[in-house]
């Protein structure tokens, strides 16, 4: 381990290059590249573990992502974590015989020419219109729908019948966004022309391991990860930082890089409610899902492992059987309300309805519940990609105007990608901008070294 890399203790305050406040995915992002550029960091986490929401938990010897998780195969995530070396496992899901259940019944979704033939689902007129989107989704120019909301572009494509459902409950699944009238086209027709693409991985283990793998590299890289530590403030000095902890202790830095909730970062910073990041979440929705994780002993209809509604915001998937997330034999079944962030529906009821699905795509499930958990409000990300902003490209910079020395990074952060592909970017974005600090910085001091040198040569 180089020397520089090792953070310095100065009375009681620690000093590193760059500090990172926050143990996610971006937190552990930004720390392993940051570690394996060659510089001293500290991360901060202040729960016992590092994950936030890519945390796996066990229960009953079962592995649950905290809801349905799946990692884009094309995406920016994926790309750098083979960068990174972190190690990870996974496969395609297994859906079986695919289904979309509306208020009228069931019907299996068109996955290829000779379903959407035979398909009831749609129109004669409704497959040919589908065929033609498969055809030319690729070619599709999808920054001149940046401002165009997804409803309306729906409705432009394919009227209002259940060709238009079936387009929204494929942007949901790709999204996770059910607010189709706010969100933007061109974010939601890129993700899914990504699904189409590539599609998506369900990973062995969780994504704790996607965690946990990011923490070796940083670590094997000389960082200094700790948890149970909360920041309380941040100071921006002239040339450094420093953050001021709930305990009484200082940290030093560099710089710093907020891989935290935007609220959090607007209170650690002190902005007030007129600063540009306090002003932009003012009007920011969270992307917000309920979630049911399910263990079953058996499926009672094992050909049956995947479920879209058409005229309900709700999702159905089993994810044991692409990955490995328990013992052999158990099924590992994830589902999904998507919630409007304007919306108050009562936890109990939507409880039931995503039993109502279960009952509906495996009848006879309840007596083979082997663990069960119901979490009524996830944060899935923190700002929805709007139409009225532009889509992706309204979200904030992670190089603050103002802060020189703070960075931010997180899924609602920077121009690419949504979910863990946007957290990934971001964090990159920011790392690069923290080194460039520690850069410019050094050599300012090398240029007013030979200065020195030179006059005292002269003298």
């Amino acid at each position: 381990m180089h020397a520089s890399q090792v953070p310095s203790r100065s009375g009681d305050a620690t000093h590193a290059d760059v500090i990172v406040v926050g143990g996610g995915l971006a937190g552990m992002t930004a720390a392993a590249l940051v570690a394996r550029a060659g510089r001293s960091i500290v991360v901060l986490e202040q729960a016992q573990h590092f994950g936030g929401r890519a945390a796996t938990n066990v229960m009953e010897g079962v592995r649950f992502n905290l809801g349905a998780h799946a990692l884009y195969a094309g995406g920016h995530a994926c790309r750098l974590f083979n960068d990174l070396g972190v190690p990870f496992s996974g496969h395609f899901p297994s859906p079986g015989r695919p289904l979309v259940v509306s208020r009228r019944g069931a019907f299996r979704i068109p996955s290829g020419l000779r379903s959407l033939v035979c398909s009831s689902l749609l129109s004669v007129g409704e497959k040919m219109s589908l065929a033609r989107l498969f055809t030319t989704i690729k070619r599709l120019n999808t920054r001149l729908l940046d401002h165009v909301s997804a409803q309306d572009w729906i409705e432009r494509t394919a009227g209002r019948g259940n060709l238009a459902l079936l387009l929204g409950a494929l942007f949901r699944v790709s999204t996770y966004v059910a607010d189709q009238e706010r969100l933007s086209a061109g974010a939601a027709l890129d993700q899914l022309r990504m699904a189409l693409a590539d599609n998506v991985l369900y990973l062995d283990g969780g994504w704790q391991t996607l965690i946990d793998g990011l923490r070796k590299v940083a670590a094997d890289h000389g960082a200094e990860c700790r948890t149970s530590v909360r920041a309380r403030t941040v100071e921006n000095l002239t040339s450094s930082v420093r953050i001021h902890l709930t305990d009484g202790t200082e940290l030093c830095g560099g710089s710093v890089i907020l891989a935290v909730p935007p609220d959090t970062a607007c209170s650690l910073l002190g902005m007030t409610s007129d600063g540009p990041l306090r002003e932009w979440l003012s009007h920011q929705e969270p992307v917000l899902a309920a979630c049911l994780d399910i263990a079953l002993s058996r499926l009672p209809r094992p050909g049956d492992r995947f479920a879209l509604g058409l005229d309900l915001p709700t999702y159905f998937s089993v994810h044991s059987a692409a990955a490995r997330l328990a013992a052999d034999g158990t099924a590992v079944v994830h589902l999904m309300k998507y919630l409007r962030a304007d919306a108050d529906e009562p936890a109990a009821a939507i409880e039931a309805e995503l039993e109502d699905l279960l009952d509906t795509v495996q009848p006879g499930w309840r007596p083979h519940v082997v663990a069960k958990r119901f979490l009524p409000k996830m944060t899935v990300a923190h700002a929805l990609p709007r139409a009225d902003e532009g889509g992706l490209a309204g979200r904030p910079k992670p190089s603050l105007a103002g802060w020189p020395n703070v960075f931010v990074a997180g899924d609602w952060v920077g121009p690419e990608g949504m979910l863990a592909d946007a957290a990934t970017a971001s964090a990159e974005q920011a790392a690069r901008c923290a080194l460039a600090v520690f850069d410019d910085r050094h050599a300012h001091l090398i240029v007013a070294s030979q200065r020195e040198d030179v006059l005292d040569g002269s003298r």
